[in-house]
């Protein structure tokens, strides 16, 4: 995916969502990485005093190539063995990670920018009473 329209958008709605859910003075950076393949990466930085700013890496030939640009623990060793569907989400230290592996107007639109919020919040629950 190297729609810069598309991955833009999709960010700003993620934060969007995002941004119900954070402290007032929390902000998001996003480091995009595009690739010349199916999907990319969203590396979100989440912190106090951070001021909202976007950042397009130069495109990868595919989202594994860009998963080998960036400083994660989740996965390691031959990078290319991995084939990613969907959206998967990594959580590490002060960042969210999103790998999406689709390439079709569902998985980048507004919608989807939501269920990926959802993914990473939690409602508190009732306890079980009614």
């Amino acid at each position: 995916m190297k729609d810069s329209d598309k991955l833009q958008t999709f960010v700003n709605n993620f934060r969007r969502h995002l941004a119900s859910y954070l402290k007032p003075g929390v902000g998001l950076v996003c480091n995009i990485y595009p690739t010349n393949s199916t999907g990319a990466i969203l590396e979100f930085t989440i912190g106090p005093q951070i001021a909202n700013e976007d950042h397009f890496k130069p495109v990868e030939p595919s989202v594994n190539d860009a998963l080998g640009k960036i400083k994660q623990r989740a996965f390691g060793g031959n990078l290319a063995g991995f084939r990613f569907g969907g959206t998967n989400v990594v959580m590490e230290d002060n960042r969210i990670i999103l790998i999406k592996g689709e390439e079709n107007d569902e998985a980048w639109d507004d919608k989807a920018a939501l269920e990926d919020v959802k993914r990473l919040v939690v409602r508190p629950s009732s306890g079980g009473r009614t």
